[in-house]
Formats: structure tokens, C-alpha cells, sequence
């Protein structure tokens, strides 16, 4: 009130008093989020370059980072291999992915180096079965992929393989009432019902050679039970469309899976179309409910998905024109997808293989390249999340300064102002 009486008094006064308000205000628009600079994805791969597109609004306080580890010693250039984390042996087990290899792999990202294990009997030489780690059991689970047989033809199989890692043995249990035979398909691990889930997959024909009609996507959900050796088909009226060589994952914060994305036909014919839809299921239920997000990746197929602890994660894949190297984050509570910004991740795709491990590090292998994925969490700086940087301190603290010395001269002005005046 003092304040207020002096101002109406004195305009020079008033004049301080408003510049200190204007300061004041200033410095606390200084410490507001500031806005992010566009940026873009670039597409790339064996198919052709498909442009640039901007950035849609990106995780929250998350970055990507991509190393390129590639050891020397390494498995060969395999095509659509299997790999899974298996804690016994602090790494992640690769199987497949050539028709003329059936070797197993363990790769360690805290030593950045691969190890062939070189078990006495193993499953055959394949490509795009499926695999998945049952904690229950301790036991790695694949299922699926094509190979040759004797007479020389390429088919698809449903046989089920064990890998036991303490002992370091494959066995075929493949039990009777199987899913039918299929490759590309999709297949985690739920810890709540300790169930490995399966969905979807090529129905692929045999023939000699690459047949001309290969065979029907499918959109069957199956549960396998490893203590029991048994597998059950949970399908029910609301699926996502038939489709193999998409990407699936479990989210062990919300119990839920995710499904995004893959291919109802052979990518490479001129009618050959990809999917660009968001489904999750309910394990305990196996109910699978659509989810709309605003905002999405692409269409895709031959994608990748890995879980860390701040996030659920999705790279690349390829359309019918070209392949992404993008990443991105998905939010099963708020239904959304978001993009990490990240620098370029690696070229493969399709036909890779990804996992996690317990320190956040997504792995990826794919044309004889491995690569690391690490995701952080920005530096917090204050309620509204933005980094400490020099972006908004210095403007922040000459402002907050400027304000302390206009107060200063007003309470000057005001002190001399109430000086009797000599006479």
C-alpha cells in the first residue's frame, strides 16, 4: 500500500515499480520449457531411400543413443534369426537365421562380445521361428521357422525346442495339439500367468525353391504351458487382422502386450500392402483390444521391440517403398506412442533380431552387425523437467538480478523521498 501511495505520488517512483513487475515476470517465463527444433527420421535399407518426414512429438525426458559394438568374432550374416535373454548366462542366446547353419550364440553387452556354445545336438538350420525366454522353467522356448528337409523342399515347421542353459542342450518336446506350422511369427513371455504367448505367422507351403503361392498370414493366439508340454489355443472373436513379421513385445509395468504393425502378404508383390495398427492383450484374459493413438510410427513390418526400465521400445522396419531407422516409446496407460530422439540407428531390416537386458541395453543383430541401444532419462532441472542448461539460466539469473536492483534503487528512491527537505 506504501508502494502503491508513493507511485501515485512520484511517476519516477511508479516507473521503477513497474519495471521491477516486468522484470519479475520475465524471469519467470525464462525458466519455461523451450521449444524443441524440428528434426527427421531417415529411411534406408535394401529397399529404396523413401525421404524424410518431421519428427512427431517426442518421449518425455527420454534419448536414444545407438552404438555399433560389431565384434570380430561374431555369428555369420545370418537373415531373420531368434534371440532372447537368458539371466543364467548374463546375455542374450541367438539361434538361426541361416539354412545352412543350426549354431547357437550368447552375446554379453557388458563385454560387448559374442561366444559360441557349440551344444552336442541342436534344432536344424532355420530361419524366422520364434523365441522367447521362460523364466518358470529356466528354459529358452522356439518354435517354428522354415528349413530344408531331406527331399531338398523349404517348409515351415511346428516343432517346440528347449534350450537349457545350464546343461547346454537343445530338446524337441513338440507335443501333440501344437499350433500349426508357420514362420514369422511372434512370441513372449507373460510373467504373471508364466505362459509363453504366440501370435500370427506365415503359413508358409513347402515347395522346392520359393513357391509362388507361399501360403496365408494367420491370427491365431496360442498359450504354451512348459511345465506341462502343452500348448492351447486361446483365440478368440476379436483379433488383430492375420499378419506375420510383426512386432510384439510384453510390458511387465502394465502386465499387457503389444502388437504393432507387420504384413498381411509378401511385402515384395505389387499388391502387397503393411499395417500401421496399435493392438494389446490381456494375458490373464486373452482379450486383444485395438488401441487408437493420435500419433503413431508408420506403417511397417519386420520391426523390432525391446522392453527397458523407462520404456517400451520400437525401431525400424520397412514399408512396401522403403525402411526406417527410427525409434520410438510406447505408453500402454495414456495409449500413445511417442518418438525418442536418437541419433542414426543401424541399417538392417527387416529380418533382425532384438532383446534387452536387466541394464536397459536393447541389443540388436541383424547382417553380421550388433548393435547397442541405451535410453535415458534427460538431467531434471526444476517442476517443469527441463535440463540445467545455459538455454535459460543465464537469461534467468540476469533477469532475476535486474529485478534485485531495480528494488534496490526503488527503496533508495523511497528512503530519499521521505528526507525533510532543508529549508
Amino acid at each position: 500500500m506504501v508502494c502503491l501511495r508513493e507511485a501515485t505520488k512520484k511517476p519516477a517512483f511508479a516507473w521503477v515499480i513497474t519495471s521491477a513487475a516486468f522484470l519479475i515476470v520475465a524471469s519467470s517465463l525464462a525458466l519455461l520449457p523451450l521449444a524443441s527444433s524440428p528434426s527427421t527420421v531417415g529411411v534406408t535399407g535394401d529397399l529404396q531411400f523413401a525421404g524424410t518426414a518431421p519428427l512427431p512429438t517426442q518421449a518425455q525426458g527420454l534419448t536414444g543413443t545407438w552404438t555399433n559394438i560389431s565384434p570380430t568374432y561374431a555369428p555369420a550374416p545370418f537373415a531373420v534369426p531368434a534371440m532372447a535373454y537368458v539371466p543364467t548366462l548374463h546375455g542374450s542366446i541367438l539361434f538361426g537365421g541361416s539354412l545352412q547353419s543350426s549354431e547357437t550364440w550368447r552375446y554379453r553387452s557388458d563385454e560387448m562380445n559374442w561366444s559360441q556354445l557349440s551344444p552336442q545336438s541342436a534344432p536344424p538350420p532355420m530361419m524366422g521361428a520364434s523365441m522367447a525366454y521362460d523364466s518358470g522353467v529356466g528354459k529358452v522356448v522356439l518354435f517354428g521357422g522354415i528349413w530344408v528337409r531331406s527331399d531338398h523342399s523349404i517348409c515351415a515347421g511346428n516343432d517346440t525346442w528347449l534350450y537349457d542353459p545350464v546343461r547346454n542342450t537343445w530338446t524337441n518336446v513338440s507335443p501333440h495339439g501344437s499350433p500349426p506350422y508357420r514362420w514369422h511369427a511372434s512370441m513372449v513371455y507373460d510373467l504373471v500367468t508364466q505362459r509363453i504367448v504366440l501370435f500370427g505367422g506365415h503359413h508358409f507351403r513347402c515347395g522346392l525353391g520359393i513357391p509362388e503361392d507361399t501360403g496365408p498370414r494367420m491370427n491365431d493366439t496360442w498359450i504354451y504351458d512348459a511345465p506341462a508340454d502343452a500348448w492351447t489355443n486361446v483365440t478368440g472373436p476379436i483379433a488383430p487382422p492375420a499378419r506375420s513379421e510383426m512386432g510384439l513385445i510384453y510390458d511387465p509395468l502394465d502386465s499387457r502386450i503389444v502388437l504393432f504393425g507387420g504384413t498381411p502378404v509378401d511385402p515384395f508383390y505389387p499388391s502387397s500392402s503393411v499395417f500401421g495398427d496399435t493392438w494389446v492383450l490381456d494375458p490373464t484374459t486373452y482379450v486383444w483390444a485395438p488401441s487408437s493413438p493420435v500419433a503413431k510410427p508408420s506403417a511397417r513390418y519386420g520391426l523390432g521391440m525391446a522392453v527397458t526400465a523407462n520404456a517400451t521400445i520400437m525401431y525400424g522396419g520397412c514399408s512396401t517403398t522403403g525402411c526406417y531407422q527410427d525409434t520410438w516409446s510406447y505408453d500402454i496407460a495414456a495409449g500413445a506412442w511417442t518418438a525418442i530422439p536418437s541419433n542414426s540407428g543401424p541399417p538392417f531390416a527387416p529380418g533382425a533380431a532384438f532383446t534387452s537386458d536387466p541394464s536397459g541395453v536393447v541389443v540388436a543383430f541383424g547382417k553380421s552387425e550388433t548393435w547397442e541401444l541405451r535410453v535415458t532419462a534427460s538431467t531434471q532441472g526444476g517442476p517443469t523437467g527441463n535440463p540445467l542448461t545455459s538455454d535459460y539460466l543465464i537469461p534467468s539469473a540476469l533477469a532475476i538480478a535486474g529485478a534485485g536492483a531495480v528494488f534496490v534503487g526503488a527503496w533508495w528512491l523511497r528512503a530519499r523521498s521521505r528526507r525533510p527537505k532543508a529549508p
